[in-house]
């Protein structure tokens, strides 16, 4: 029993590792709210992205105001505001090709379509319907009928077809004016 009262009383020892424990569980709270700051701060920027400044003629700094989404894609208004519906103007009758096949004479029916967005580019169409038609007639002629059975085929035709249109209506009132053009029937016989 003596032994035991010389013997000095042991200090329990600290739970996690004392000075050094303590040091590393802040330093890893520290670590993990930096993550959860720093991830939070890109979720943050990607819901709610930064408007831009600009400055307005008497000086003031103002917030720059958002662009509004064309209905239109690329060929909206091009000052800025919402695009305006399209317009059509179809060339009537139909024109009506022939082409020579290997086997037989062929005719190619089409039913052609134009949209623009101002009434005056129809009009435009309109009053230059027969230059248009010669034009389209002219160009479809002497098409090989295996190239114009096929997809790209009528893709490239009708994008020969816009771009001649465009042309005549530039030459005559100075603009192309006119958007697309589109085949609305298309019969080969």
């Amino acid at each position: 029993m003596a032994e035991a009262a010389e013997k000095p009383a042991e200090k329990p020892k600290a739970e996690g590792g004392g000075v050094v424990g303590k040091i590393v569980g802040i330093a890893g709270t520290f670590v993990a709210v930096l993550v959860a700051v720093v991830i939070g701060g890109f979720v943050n920027a990607k819901l709610h992205p930064t408007q831009e400044l600009m400055m307005t003629a008497d000086g003031k700094l103002v917030l720059k105001p958002e662009p509004k989404p064309e209905a239109g894609g690329e060929h909206g208004d091009h000052k800025g505001g919402a695009a305006k519906p399209a317009l059509y103007y179809s060339f009537d009758p139909p024109l009506v090709v022939n082409f020579d096949d290997s086997q037989a004479v062929r005719f190619l029916q089409l039913q052609i379509d134009v949209m623009a967005r101002e009434e005056k580019a129809i009009e435009a169409v309109k009053s230059n319907a027969p230059a248009v038609r010669n034009n389209l007639l002219m160009l479809m002629n002497n098409r090989d009928y295996k190239v114009l059975m096929t997809r790209e085929g009528k893709e490239g035709l009708r994008q020969e077809c816009l771009k001649e249109a465009q042309r005549i209506l530039k030459k005559e009132t100075g603009s192309e004016q006119i958007e697309d053009l589109y085949f609305s029937s298309f019969v080969v016989q």
